[in-house]
This record gives C-alpha cells, sequence and structure tokens, in this order.
C-alpha cells in the first residue's frame, strides 16, 4: 500500500512518499510448509534443517510486501550446511584451546563437572571451572547474533537491491560483553543502554544498495519502556518479603508466581517498545525515516492465545498417543493369552509400542513446531509488518546496487549455537 503525493502539474504523478508494510502469509501453506520440512529433517537426522529453514526464509521473505513489492531472499541451504562446518571446526579448535588454558591454571574443566565434589576447595573449584565455560561461550554467541543479521541482510533484496552490513563482528563482541556486563552488575538498570548502543552500533553498519542506515536517539529514552519490569522487580521483592514474615506459604507462592507473569509481560512489552522508539529513530540515507504502531497488548495476546491452544493441542495428542500405545499392548497381551505365543512374540509387542511410541513423539514435536510457527511467530512478525510504514520514501528511488557481501560461514555460528531459530 502506498500514498502518493497531489500531482504537481497537468498528468503528473509523483512518487509515493509513505510506503505501508504488508504481510501475506497464507496459514495453511505456512503450516504444511513447516511439516513436511520438519519431517524431512528427522528423516535425515537433522541434515536437511539447513535447506529446511532456507525454504521457510524464502516463503516468509516473499509474504513481506513493502509497497507492494516483496522481499526477495537468495541464501541457500548448501553455504547455510558448509558454513555450520566451518563454525563446528573454529568452535572446537576454540573449545580444545579453553581446555588446555584451564588444566594450565590449574582447573580440569570437564572432570570438576563430572567429578563428586568432596572439599570446599572442591566445590569452589567447580563453580569457577562451570562459570568459566559459560563465560568463555558468551563471545561466540554475540558474534554469532552479529554474523547471523549481517548474512540474513547479504542475502536479502528488496527491488532488486540488496542489503548488507559491514565486517566489524569483533567490535560487537567486546560491546556487547561490555554493556551486558555492566547491566548485569547494575541488576538491569543499565539494559536500555545495552540496547541502544548495540542496536546503534548494528544500525550504523547497515547498508541497502549504497545507501547507510544511521541509529538516533537517547539511550535514557527507553526507561519508559522498563516500567513494567521495575514494577514485577518491585512485585518481586515485596512479595517475598511479605510472605517471609507473614509466614504465609501461599502468600508467598502467590506474589512470586504473579511477580513472574508479570516480569514474562513486561519483557514483552520492553521489547515491543523499545522496538518502536528505535525504529522511528532510524535513517536512510539521512532522509528516509521510519515508523512502527506495533502494539504490546496484541504481541501479548497472540504469544498467550498460542500457548493456550498449543498446551491443548499437546495434550489431546498426548492422550490419543497414549490411548495408541494401549491398544497395541492390549493386543500384544490377547495374542500372549491365546497361546502358543512364545518370547519372540513378547518382543515383538515391545518393538512395536518403542515405535509407536517414538515415531508418535518425533510426530508431536513436528507438529508443535508447526503450530508454534503457524500461531506464534508469523503473526508476530505479521503484525510488526502490517503496522510498519516507511516515511519520505521518494529518495529511495535515487539508491543504487552495492558490491555484495562474501560470508564464508553463512550464519553456521548461529546454527552451532542453536541460537538461529527464528525465521
Amino acid at each position: 500500500m502506498t500514498d502518493t503525493l497531489a500531482p504537481q502539474g497537468e498528468g503528473a504523478v509523483c512518487a509515493p512518499t509513505r510506503l505501508y508494510g504488508v504481510f501475506s502469509c497464507d496459514n495453511s501453506k505456512l503450516f504444511w510448509l513447516v511439516v513436511w520440512t520438519g519431517a524431512l529433517t528427522v528423516v535425515t537426522l537433522g541434515l536437511y534443517r539447513f535447506w529446511a529453514r532456507t525454504r521457510l526464509r524464502r516463503y516468509i521473505w516473499s509474504s513481506i510486501t513493502p509497497g507492494g513489492d516483496s522481499f526477495e531472499y537468495t541464501g541457500t541451504g548448501l553455504e547455510k550446511f558448509l558454513g555450520f562446518l566451518i563454525a563446528l571446526v573454529v568452535l572446537a579448535v576454540y573449545l580444545g584451546l579453553l581446555q588446555v588454558v584451564l588444566s594450565f591454571v590449574g582447573f580440569n574443566l570437564w572432570g570438576a563437572i563430572s567429578s563428586e565434589p568432596k572439599l570446599p576447595k572442591d566445590i569452589l573449584m567447580q563453580m569457577v571451572a562451570s562459570y568459566a565455560a559459560g563465560l568463555a561461550v558468551m563471545p561466540l554467541i554475540f558474534f554469532a547474533q552479529y554474523r547471523a543479521r549481517r548474512y540474513m541482510l547479504s542475502r536479502t533484496r528488496w527491488r532488486g537491491l540488496r542489503f548488507a552490513m559491514d565486517a566489524a563482528a569483533l567490535g560487537y563482541v567486546w560491546r556487547a560483553l561490555l554493556y551486558y556486563g555492566m547491566s548485569l552488575v547494575t541488576l538491569g538498570a543499565l539494559m536500555p543502554l545495552a540496547t541502544f548502543r548495540l542496536e546503534k552500533y548494528m544500525t550504523d553498519r547497515m547498508w541497502y544498495g549504497d545507501a547507510g542506515f544511521e541509529q538516533e536517539g537517547q539511550w535514557t529514552a527507553l526507561y519508559p519502556a522498563m516500567k513494567h519490569l521495575f514494577i514485577a522487580a518491585a512485585v518481586l521483592l515485596l512479595g517475598g518479603v511479605v510472605g517471609y514474615l507473614a509466614q504465609s506459604l501461599n502468600l508467598f507462592v502467590i506474589t512470586i508466581l504473579v511477580g513472574y507473569l508479570w516480569l514474562f509481560f513486561g519483557f514483552v512489552y520492553y521489547q515491543v517498545e523499545s522496538f518502536k522508539y528505535l525504529t522511528a529513530h532510524k535513517l536512510l540515507d539521512g532522509t528516509v525515516r521510519f515508523t512502527s504502531n506495533a502494539s504490546s497488548h496484541r504481541v501479548i495476546g497472540i504469544c498467550v492465545l498460542g500457548i493456550i491452544i498449543i498446551a491443548i493441542s499437546s495434550i489431546v495428542l498426548s492422550v490419543v498417543l497414549g490411548l495408541v500405545i494401549g491398544i497395541v499392548l492390549a493386543t500384544s497381551g490377547s495374542v500372549l493369552n491365546g497361546g502358543g505365543a512364545g518370547i519372540g512374540v513378547f518382543a515383538g509387542a515391545g518393538v512395536a509400542v518403542a515405535l509407536v511410541a517414538g515415531l508418535g513423539y518425533i510426530a508431536l514435536l513436528v507438529f508443535i513446531g508447526a503450530v508454534v510457527t503457524v500461531l506464534i511467530s508469523a503473526p508476530i512478525l505479521g503484525h510488526y509488518v502490517d503496522t510498519f510504514s516507511v516515511e519520505n520514501a521518494k529518495p529511495l528511488e535515487q539508491i543504487r546496487q552495492r558490491t555484495g557481501d562474501h560470508i564464508a560461514d553463512a550464519d553456521g555460528f548461529a546454527d552451532a549455537l542453536d541460537i538461529g531459530g527464528a525465521f
């Protein structure tokens, strides 16, 4: 959908000045796409998942049509698979060196984790080794986050022009460690600083054709989006204190439950509101602006409804699977009681039950994955797209192509560290 300026002269038509996002995803087609690609992933013991994600991204990208022109995803499953192999090699070398370093300074990591601590010193060594291993992986996670966005941008086209992102993952890593470390030390009080600075770092290195993006604004402006997180923290703190002083377990449990639910909703609210602010303060080529009218209530509603439907569906399917297993057992019991059945029949019945249970469990996982995509992931993405608009879009016609980026490892680190689960 587009808005156009009034004609300046006889028969003159100006370029559109505002473009609206449109999400035209067919839920039934998306559901079966996730089901059959998920089934192929299971059959191939996970090998097909690179191609499955590629096919899913192509469909989702083609369903997003700002101004009537759809996005195009040009990534391939093969380059994702090869990138995953490269990432595995790098991770193996990195973790191997980490093991050597920890052993050199006196901590046998895997032994500390697997052995049974006996002395306070052993418990302390175990804790230090565990935290050291966890912290050592964090740089790789931040590296993967930056590389994953860079890869997806480099494989995304709109109106024939590709997006891109500068190679600056290492700078993002140390900044993420610094800002998230500050946020952790301040118990989340500096989370807006981390959110804004890291988004600005990535946005300022993004391109559409030969036009660069720029993130404006102030990090302190994100604090209003934190209000529900502060309320949740207060509920948890005061609820715990009141429950302890009143010596009431029920009061304690209720307040803790309310606090954690409020914390979940507060986190969603923060994500939506911070996205709206950051979007409104992004610039492309110094003139093109963006607007998002996403609603946190709508996003929360999608999540809650989806979770309820998925929970009910999972219970029903689990009951059906249990009935099928029960029928198999009953049938096997009838055969055994009928006489003439030996150990072979009993063993065969056990194999049949195990096969039915295994296939049913796998089918249930594939089904839940498809339902999550159709009822939660896609609707949330659709809401963001449908409430998104491009302001002052006329200068987009002046943007030209930029040299493409070659990324050797694709987003293999995101796959290897299991942080690339989104479309």
